[in-house]
């Protein structure tokens, strides 16, 4: 039988065959040599000065890798929303991780001194920025507190000209700072910080948010792997919200199951309701899932008086400041959930409505 003609490209390639692979079947040399990972430079000054490296030092052992990787991991909710607020204000992309230094991104976190909140706001500074009562502490809020946050940091810049200053004074209080600068004429922050013009938790303040920066930046660099996965984390989770608002006391637990929304989901869109329910006497923006706005709103034309609160019925010798004292809640509160005046008088049986969930 007459053989088919041979094909030159399959005769060259029989010949070769165990000379040179198939290029869709190279296999790689176990000598290949990877170029080494860039590192990325800062926008704010001092990432190699010498406070900063020491702090460097502290966030790569085992412990400060796993101490920023967690950081970010609870961050990761919250750092789009900052990132974004950076970007609209024109302000240095390094501030979005400041909460580190200030609470490692715990939104509950309070201080010995009392500083509350992921950005760490101390009672007596809080205002005009945040506000606090009985039912709320805005403190809380993550994405009102970066609003109070970002003002102030940009309310320093504007007072001295220079970031790592007002970052520095975000920490000390500008007037504080005023002082240190007013003593030393000219001179920046690492002048100050080395001089001993600052006291030593404000001179390692923005050597901490710069390691910190720049670890994150180059986490290949530096081999802090869990440092790297964490960070694409927060570029992947974004929290989509809207406001409804409430007029009155609701509980959020029943909000939630009229709605069919998740308890736990409510209760992290509005960290800063102390009561877990919307405040009484007063109109109220409280946060919702984006895609569950109507939802909400309808059912909030049917919801009433919480069925989860504790009800009180009036005996005999109770009085507003009695049940005042008994249940750690101010008269004026119990006015407002029950509509009552502060100086009415209790009819024994009556039902009263105590804000405790």
């Amino acid at each position: 039988m007459e053989q088919p003609p041979s094909n030159p490209v399959q005769s060259e390639r029989a010949q070769n065959v165990s000379e040179e692979p198939e290029d869709e079947y190279d296999i790689p040399e176990e000598n290949t040599i990877h170029p080494e990972p860039q590192r990325k430079h800062l926008t704010l000054k001092g990432e190699d000065h010498d406070l900063t490296k020491k702090q460097r030092d502290k966030f790569l052992t085992a412990h400060g890798k796993t101490l920023l990787a967690l950081s970010l991991e609870q961050g990761a909710p919250y750092l789009p929303y900052i990132r974004q607020k950076l970007i609209e204000l024109n302000m240095p992309l390094e501030l979005q991780y400041l909460p580190i230094v200030e609470s490692n991104f715990k939104i509950t976190a309070v201080s010995k001194t009392g500083a509350t909140g992921m950005w760490q706001f101390m009672e007596n500074s809080m205002a005009p920025f945040l506000k606090k009562n009985s039912w709320y502490d805005e403190r809380l809020d993550p994405w009102l507190s970066t609003d109070a946050a970002l003002t102030k940091l940009c309310d320093n810049y504007k007072m001295f000209g220079d970031w790592e200053i007002a970052i520095a004074a975000y920490n000390c209080g500008a007037g504080a700072m005023s002082r240190a600068k007013k003593k030393n004429p000219g001179k920046d922050f690492w002048a100050l910080a080395t001089s001993g013009a600052l006291r030593t938790q404000t001179a390692e303040y923005v050597p901490k948010l710069l390691a910190v920066c720049d670890i994150i930046l180059n986490a290949e660099y530096y081999g802090a792997l869990e440092v790297g996965v964490a960070y694409h984390l927060t570029e992947e989770k974004k929290t989509d919200y809207s406001y409804v608002t409430t007029k009155g006391m609701y509980s959020l637990s029943e909000i939630a199951e009229e709605a069919g929304i998740s308890k736990k989901v409510l209760e992290e869109l509005n960290p800063s309701l102390k009561r877990r329910c919307t405040p009484a006497g007063e109109l109220y923006k409280l946060r919702v899932p984006k895609d569950m706005t109507l939802q909400v709103e309808e059912c909030l034309k049917h919801l009433g008086p919480p069925k989860n609160a504790i009800v009180h019925k009036v005996v005999k010798g109770d009085s507003l400041w009695a049940l005042s004292r008994t249940y750690g809640i101010s008269v004026q509160d119990l006015c407002k959930v029950n509509n009552i005046k502060e100086n009415g008088i209790l009819s024994i049986g009556q039902t009263i409505i105590i804000p405790i969930f």
